[in-house]
């Protein structure tokens, strides 16, 4: 008998970067949070320069991909213009 971790329901954590666009920096995020386990998306709106991490609750909290996003932010010299949307 196998044992199945239900999935809880997708959600998302978006962010904007100031002053810089987002086609530039979104390389940034995209890769290492593409890479973290339980997210399962990243989508870049360059318009608004806001990036969206649609991620799985059942496998990463939400304070801890803040977390992430905020390291990122830093080793990028962004540090200081990331603005958490919801």
């Amino acid at each position: 008998m196998s044992t199945t971790i239900p999935k809880g329901k997708p959600q998302e954590l978006s962010f904007t970067v100031q002053t810089i666009d987002c086609i530039t920096c979104s390389p940034f995020f995209r890769r290492p949070l593409a890479k973290i386990d339980g997210v399962l998306d990243v989508k870049e709106l360059p318009m608004t320069n806001k990036i969206i991490v649609v991620y799985d609750e059942t496998r990463l909290e939400r304070r801890n991909l803040a977390e992430e996003v905020s390291k990122i932010a830093r080793k990028a010299w962004l540090g200081g213009k990331i603005i958490f949307v919801g």
